[in-house]
């Protein structure tokens, strides 16, 4: 009788302790392969294996790509890589970043929804905005079981408040409680079928599937996926595509970058402090050099040339205090929108 063998696991903030205390509880025969995804710098390294393995009785390797799905393994996502599953062997995708991540979580658990349909376990833990619960949807789409560290207990919940609201029925766990309901759930008596999906719906899954391989983000008869938005994508500033799906509204690029609409207006945030620390530096380059000209044009005798230059002066460094203020509050929204951290 078939069970479920395939857990997929993801955590940002906050996220190494949390999967040290998930993995502790791991017995070492359990009948299924965990794939670990930490969002991670893409040119980083990682050690979290090596952290894991002092932890966790279970065999745990990096991923490698092509590498069989092993019970009683564990797996660990590399920097810069989607950890997926396709064809049951491991697949290291190079495609664009999802919500800014690469590896993404919603593109592990869309693939482990799509390869293993009702014996998968998507398992969301402790981390920032909402990467993550797109995915879980999936699993609970096409039948999967959805486990979710209790909001209460994580670190950070955003992810896990994120995960609930895309999956109600979701069961929540403190993390001490969460190895045993996930070794229960593989080892359950039976595993249900596979929900019937649409064909419509199918294929769009597909299709962002493909996307994360590094695949055009294109249906197969060359249409794009989902509807042109008035918004452009902050990674490559092409026009982002709505994409419908279970009553939410995802974007994706023709070139593959996916955001939901928290990591977009998140991003944008990202993007306006910068432009306003740009703003800023020109505007204090500016009192500088028109202090600096002054000073030469007094020195050389000409008042009127001086009384110019430190009008501009004057006028530029007014606009810097006004812009600081702007700057100040758009540094504390964009703390609030990302939980005060910007990563593990």
């Amino acid at each position: 009788m078939p069970h479920r063998d395939l857990v997929v696991i993801g955590a940002s903030a906050g996220g190494v302790e949390a999967l040290k205390g998930l993995v502790r509880g791991l017995p070492p025969d359990l009948p299924a392969t965990v794939l670990v995804a930490l969002h991670l710098p893409s040119d980083g390294q990682t050690v979290m294996a090596d952290i894991l393995r002092r932890r966790c009785r279970l065999l745990v390797k990096d991923a490698v790509d092509g590498d069989p799905l092993e019970p009683g393994t564990v797996v660990v996502a590399q920097p810069d890589a989607h950890l997926m599953v396709v064809d049951g062997r491991i697949a290291l995708g190079r495609g664009a970043k999802e919500n800014g991540h690469r590896p993404s979580h919603d593109a592990m658990l869309r693939s482990a929804a799509l390869s293993h349909g009702s014996r998968a376990v998507g398992v969301i833990l402790t981390g920032l905005l909402d990467d993550g619960a797109a995915g879980l949807r999936l699993v609970h789409r096409y039948g999967g079981a959805c486990l979710v560290q209790s909001p209460d207990d994580a670190e950070f919940p955003s992810m896990p408040q994120h995960a609930l609201s895309a999956v109600p029925t979701a069961r929540q766990f403190p993390i001490a409680e969460l190895s045993e309901e996930v070794v229960r759930v593989v080892h359950g008596d039976s595993v249900p079928p596979v929900p019937e999906v649409s064909e419509e719906v199918r294929a769009l899954d597909l299709v962002e599937l493909r996307s994360a391989l590094g695949e055009p983000p294109i249906h197969p008869d060359g249409t794009p996926l989902g509807t042109p938005s008035t918004y452009g994508c902050p990674d490559c500033h092409g026009v982002l595509n709505e994409v419908h799906d279970g009553g939410t509204v995802r974007f994706r690029c023709r070139t593959g970058h996916a955001w939901t609409a928290e990591s977009l207006l998140a991003q944008q945030g990202v993007q306006v402090e910068d432009a306003l620390w740009t703003a800023l530096r020109i505007l204090e380059e500016r009192v500088q050099m028109s202090n600096q000209l002054a000073h030469v044009a007094e020195s050389q005798g000409r008042a009127w040339s001086g009384e110019m230059f430190r009008k501009r002066a004057a006028e530029a460094d007014g606009s810097a205090e006004a812009l600081r203020t702007l700057l100040l509050q758009q540094v504390e929204q964009v703390s609030v929108a990302s939980g005060d951290a910007s990563g593990p």
